[in-house]
Order: C-alpha cells, then sequence, then structure tokens
C-alpha cells in the first residue's frame, strides 16, 4: 500500500515545486546602465545642438533627445526584444548605419543610450536621440565609427516583443 502511494506524491511534489517563470524573463540578466555623461561631453552635445539650431532635451544621464511622435501602447524594459527602423549617424552628417525594414534587438544588449531612451517610448513613438560617447561605444573603434564619437540616431519603435 505505502508503494502504491509513493510514486503518485513524488509526481505531486516534482510538479507543483517546478519553476513557472516564463523562460523569456528569466533567461534575462541585464541591469539598467548607471553610465552618465561628463560636464565636457554635456557640453560639447549643447554646442552641437546650439550650432545646428537644434532644440532637445537633456536627459539626466546626459544623451539629448527630441521626441517627434509618441506613439501608444506598451514600453518596453530593459529585458524586451524590440522591433525598430533607425538611422545612426556621426555628428559630422556620416551615416553610419540604417535598418528601415525593421532590426529586431533586445534593449539591454544595445548601447546605453538607447538603453534608457527605450523605455520612455511606446510603439510607434518616434525619437530622434544626440549621445557621448560614454553612452555609446566609447574608444571601441569600427570601420564606421571612430573611437570616442558622438552620435545622433533617429528612432521608430515599431513593436514591443
Amino acid at each position: 500500500m505505502i508503494k502504491k502511494l509513493f510514486f503518485p506524491a513524488v509526481v505531486v511534489i516534482l510538479f507543483a515545486s517546478c519553476d513557472k517563470t516564463p523562460i523569456t524573463k528569466a533567461a534575462c540578466t541585464y541591469t539598467p546602465s548607471t553610465i552618465k555623461a561628463d560636464a565636457s561631453e554635456i557640453a560639447y552635445i549643447q554646442s552641437y545642438l546650439t550650432a545646428n539650431s537644434l532644440t532637445a532635451v537633456q536627459d539626466t544621464s546626459g544623451f539629448f533627445y527630441n521626441i517627434s511622435a509618441t506613439g501608444t501602447g506598451t514600453s518596453p524594459d530593459i529585458c524586451s526584444t524590440v522591433l525598430v527602423q533607425y538611422t545612426g549617424w556621426l555628428f559630422n552628417g556620416f551615416k553610419f548605419d540604417e535598418n528601415v525594414s525593421g532590426a529586431v534587438l533586445r534593449v539591454g544588449a544595445t548601447i546605453e543610450a538607447w538603453q534608457k531612451v527605450m523605455p520612455t517610448m511606446k510603439p510607434g513613438g518616434i525619437i530622434t536621440i544626440y549621445v557621448p560617447p560614454s553612452m555609446a561605444y566609447a574608444a571601441a573603434v569600427s570601420p564606421t565609427i571612430p573611437a570616442n564619437s558622438y552620435l545622433k540616431f533617429y528612432i521608430k519603435l515599431i513593436a514591443v516583443q
């Protein structure tokens, strides 16, 4: 009799102790960025904006932004996957990247400025951000982005997945 009750009891205990957290959220180990631009980087962006007659709001972390459309719906978080259209330029006007068909990105895997701005957006939202090197690629060098570059991005959030 005890043997007949033992197996069902073990099965019930095993199923009751299973983690019910969705795999996508449980697998996320990203944490929000705490990087902030220094005063010289902020001053450089302010000079750029003034010289080009551009208006933008300064985020507390030091990048600047201009919202063109607010969008509606649910905002992404650091662990969200998003579908975006974007264009990236150096401050000298050189376009180093563009994706108009839509790129699928994990917010936590993007540069610090994107990590901070994406949670403020909603699907359909459009924003232009002006990014200091410390919140982008810093001293990293690529074939199209020189070390310590100031960047401008046009971002349209299509969907939060």
